[in-house]
């Protein structure tokens, strides 16, 4: 968890630093909040076609901008996905256990976009750090577990007028649920891929 922490605020803070940037090659900063569907990885496999999982579910979440140069950015992303701890069996697929509210964050460098066009279409792609909280509920029990992520992706821009866009994105979240911050003892899992695909509207100042 304090790693995590760590983490963001150290994204936080390069945010800050490189507003000056942005105001020197004279391309704006971005705010996009976005919607979207999360589809999750397993967190464990076990025997005989068991597992440990979280159900796909919504997501939803904003990402922050600020150009380090033309066509290379700093971003910063939050997110948030509401879904069921299930139990994978074989023959019967699965039952619920419980609920996972999961935050995703991380700070990453972009390159490609609209730079300061205010139209066309524009691919990028983007690679970062950042973590994965999970708050688990079931009739047993409640805790957190908080893992670090590492994070991959792709996607376009679609400029449609001056300071206003659409962002299609799809993005990996890679990350190794920690049993030892949930349960108090470390069980090795799966590194799981979590890919976030989302649309949403992309404002720039």
């Amino acid at each position: 968890m304090r790693i995590s922490v760590r983490i963001a605020m150290t994204a936080a803070a390069s945010l800050l630093a490189a507003h000056g940037a942005s105001a020197q090659v004279g391309v704006g900063a971005s705010l996009t909040p976005y919607a979207g569907y999360l589809f999750t990885g397993n967190w464990y496999d076990g025997p005989i076609g068991t597992s440990i999982e979280t159900s796909n579910s919504p997501v939803v979440g904003a990402q922050a901008s600020i150009p380090l140069t033309k066509g290379i950015s700093l971003t910063g992303t939050l997110g948030y996905a509401d879904g069921d701890l299930r139990i994978g069996l074989p023959l019967l697929g699965g039952v619920n256990v419980g609920s996972v509210k999961t935050w995703l964050y991380d700070a990453a460098v972009e390159v490609g976009g609209l730079g300061g066009r205010a139209s066309g279409l524009a691919p990028f792609v983007a690679g970062g750090i950042g973590g994965m909280s999970n708050d688990i509920r079931s009739a047993a029990f409640t805790t957190r577990a908080t893992n670090i992520a590492y994070t991959a992706a792709i996607g376009v821009d679609v400029g449609l007028s001056p300071g206003f866009g659409v962002r299609l994105q799809a993005k990996d979240w890679i990350g190794q649920f920690d049993s030892r911050d949930a349960v108090g003892f470390r069980a090795k899992g799966n590194t799981a891929h979590n890919w976030a695909v989302t649309a949403g509207a992309k404002i720039s100042f």
